[in-house]
């Protein structure tokens, strides 16, 4: 788990930044799926809260997991022609009723 407050880094927008006085709570699990060949890691993130950027901020900053995502060129990831954060499952609840709404996706996307 990893949980690090995050607010708008107004002297370098759009990036969002670690604020532990005025940031808001933000709060993600993940998952190690495997380990490549070249030392790559793939993982499995689940954000409990919805914070801009926050996702590529726990996996760059060092108190979260210290790696930024590949592709990420805005938190320091390696040189890509991509960003490689794929959302497999999206969930929401739905406005009026209250019931659950999941999107998934059925590609591989590895």
């Amino acid at each position: 788990s990893i949980t690090l407050p995050l607010a708008a880094d107004y002297d370098e927008r759009p990036r969002q930044k670690v604020d532990r006085t005025q940031g808001k709570p933000a709060h993600s699990d993940y998952m190690v799926e495997s380990v490549e060949k070249d030392g790559s890691i793939n993982i499995k993130l689940y954000p409990k809260t919805g914070r801009t950027h926050q996702l590529r901020v726990h996996c760059a900053h060092l108190n979260g997991l210290g790696h930024p995502i590949v592709g990420d060129m805005l938190y320091g990831g390696a040189q890509s022609t991509r960003l490689h954060l794929h959302a497999l499952c999206i969930v929401f609840i739905h406005p009026a009723t209250g019931e659950e709404f999941i999107l998934e996706t059925h590609t591989n996307i590895y």
